[in-house]
Formats: C-alpha cells, structure tokens, sequence
C-alpha cells in the first residue's frame, strides 16, 4: 500500500508542477514577464504561494524551467545530427521533429516565443540563449560542412533563421504557412 501511495504522491506532484509551469506561461505570455507575479501564479493555479515555493526558488526559477522545457525540445529536434544518418537524412529528420513538437504542442511554442520576445526575459536568458543559439549554428554548420557547402557557417545561420522565422509565421498563422507546404519546399531546397 506504502508504494501505491507513494506513486500517487509523486503523479500528483509531477502533475502540479506541470501545472505551475503552465499557468506561469500563460500568464507571462498574456501580460508580461514583469508584470506577472508568483502571487498572481499561484492564485491562477488555484494553489498556496507557499506551495510553488517547493518547486520554484523564484519566479526566475520557474521561468527558467519554462524556457529549459523549451530548449529540450529543439535539443531533442537536434538529436538527429549525432546519429550515424547521411548529412541529408539528419536534416529531413531535423524538420520533421521540430514540425512534429511544434504540431504537438502548439499552444507551448505560441506562449514559448511571445515571452522569449520580451526584453525582460531576454536579458535573463542572453547568456542561456547564447549557448544554445551557438550549439545550433556549430552542429548545422558541420552538417553543411558534410554536405560540401562552400560556406557551412552561413548556410547553417540561413537554415536556422528561416526554421525559427518559419515556426513562428506558422504559429501567427497557419492558413498562410502550413507546415506541410513549408517542409517541401525545405526538402526541394536541399535536396532532400
């Protein structure tokens, strides 16, 4: 009985957390990193302050949580690249999981990039940013480099400026830019 309670406990914990971390989303989406309190959190939570104190330090904690979820879905996108696949496979299998998580998770990826926007959060997350950004641009620059691109670098910033620009006009509006017509044209570019 102890271990059923036990997994219980931990489901519900797990489930609150998640929960925390999805209201504090929205919230900062919707009025602002700086204008979103932990007492505002919690009571559109629908839990004690002193309880989001038990998963989150601060509020930049939990922003942080947010913004890492983020960050281990474009990890997991990159994943692709370390596996024994041709250079040309790895990037049809990079589109294919960054369009999947954005399908997936829709709502997570409007909020994500509407508070990445904001100049509070991008000056707590510059330097997290920063090394991520700049894993990005090395793994897609050896890509490319694999690939026999003159300048590996700078096809590695275009391809990722152009997933990232697109990604986000599919988010705004996804009549105008369906994902499906859009990874296409991506495969008939690079010859995939």
């Amino acid at each position: 009985m102890a271990t059923f309670v036990n997994e219980r406990s931990f489901i519900m914990k797990t489930n609150q957390k998640e929960h925390i971390m999805e209201t504090a989303l929205q919230l900062f989406a919707s009025k602002g990193y700086g204008q979103t309190s932990i007492a505002l959190i919690a009571r559109e939570a629908g839990v004690a302050q002193g309880l989001m104190y038990n998963y989150f330090d601060s509020k930049e904690a939990l922003l942080l949580a947010i913004m890492e979820q983020g960050f281990a879905g474009v990890q997991e996108s990159m994943a692709v690249y370390a596996g024994t696949h041709s250079p040309k496979k790895a990037l049809e299998l990079h589109v294919e999981a960054t369009f999947a998580q954005v399908t997936a998770n829709k709502n997570f990826w409007k909020l994500f990039h509407a508070i990445k926007m904001q100049e509070q959060v991008q000056q707590f997350l510059d330097a997290e940013y920063a090394h991520a950004k700049s894993f990005i641009i090395k793994t897609l620059s050896g890509n490319f480099k694999k690939l026999g691109y003159d300048k590996p670098t700078d096809e590695a910033k275009l391809f990722f400026v152009m997933i990232d620009g697109l990604v986000i006009h599919h988010l705004m509006d996804a009549k105008t830019f369906p994902l499906h017509t859009i990874k296409k044209t991506i495969f008939q570019r690079y010859h995939i």
